[in-house]
């Protein structure tokens, strides 16, 4: 295999640059740590999502989704909350939010709608499969939606080496990350927990991510096997809607560690393709327009 002429990243250069991006905006920090409470009402959750006229809008637009069954109805942040639930609150408005975010900050490599529908689906997919295995459902949908956020690092920060890197996968018919670890030195697993560390998410979330695609050996089903499994569902579900659809391998072990969900697979993925087609709808309400 001939190897283009671009040098390795410099890691402490590249992780130098991640801790230089911008931290989440403040109120999805307020929002997470009054989230991480136990004895959390919904006054101050209200209050705090009202500073944010934006996320606000995406709370009403997701409690009169037709998915709640009562579109229309909801006019209240107070009423939007009790709708949702207070964990899904979280997630939810941490995806706009990174929806919002990342739409500002991405080169020219990555298909942008195709990387968020990937993205969107692996974290309705491992929200429910911890919902079968009696995982916490937020961190899940968390850690599923971050997973691949490193490409999108990659992608704004090196797009001349990314597009390089993504070229040559699929000229060699390759994965995406023996590319980068090939030609770039770092992954975008890597670069993706240094992201998630810099946003002071949980150290399981962050590991999630990191070993999304080997996870390491456990005596029980952990975060990092959901989120593995939720990559490969979710591409061999294909709603990202990609040409040339790639499922990545399975790691056997992993999978062995979640059957119990395996025998609710059946039931589970027509609910996670109704819920990602509504998701998307909200997030991504328009496709993204060539340049």
């Amino acid at each position: 295999m001939k190897l283009p002429t671009a040098l390795p990243l410099d890691r402490a250069h590249c992780i130098q640059q991640v801790r230089a991006l911008p931290s989440l905006p403040a109120v999805v920090v307020q929002l997470m740590s009054l989230l991480q409470q136990q004895d959390v009402n919904l006054d101050p959750i209200a209050e705090t999502l009202s500073l944010d006229q934006a996320l606000a809008a995406k709370v009403l637009q997701l409690a009169n989704s037709p998915f709640f069954g009562m579109s229309g109805r909801i006019t209240s942040i107070r009423d939007g909350i009790n709708i949702l639930g207070l964990r899904p609150v979280g997630t939810l408005v941490l995806a706009a939010v990174l929806t919002m975010q990342f739409d500002q900050m991405h080169g020219k490599a990555l298909h942008l709608d195709e990387f968020w529908r990937h993205s969107i689906a692996s974290a309705v997919t491992a929200r429910a499969l911890a919902e079968c295995q009696g995982l916490d459902e937020a961190s899940a949908f968390t850690a599923g939606l971050l997973h691949d956020v490193g490409l999108l690092v990659l992608d704004s920060l090196y797009p001349v080496e990314m597009a390089q890197a993504l070229a040559w996968a699929t000229e060699h018919d390759a994965p995406h990350l023996q590319a980068e670890q090939t030609l770039l030195g770092v992954s975008h697993a890597e670069v993706g927990a240094w992201l998630a560390q810099h946003w002071h998410f949980a150290p399981e979330v962050v590991e999630a991510i990191a070993r999304h695609h080997n996870p390491p050996d456990s005596a029980q089903p952990s975060l990092t096997d959901l989120v593995h499994a939720a990559n490969a569902l979710a591409h061999a579900l294909d709603l990202a809607g990609v040409a040339q659809e790639v499922v990545p391998a399975l790691q056997p072990q992993a999978w062995e560690r979640l059957a119990p969900m395996r025998a609710h697979l059946p039931r589970l993925l027509p609910r996670i393709e109704q819920e990602f087609e509504q998701l998307r709808a909200i997030l991504r309400p328009t496709e993204e327009t060539p340049a």
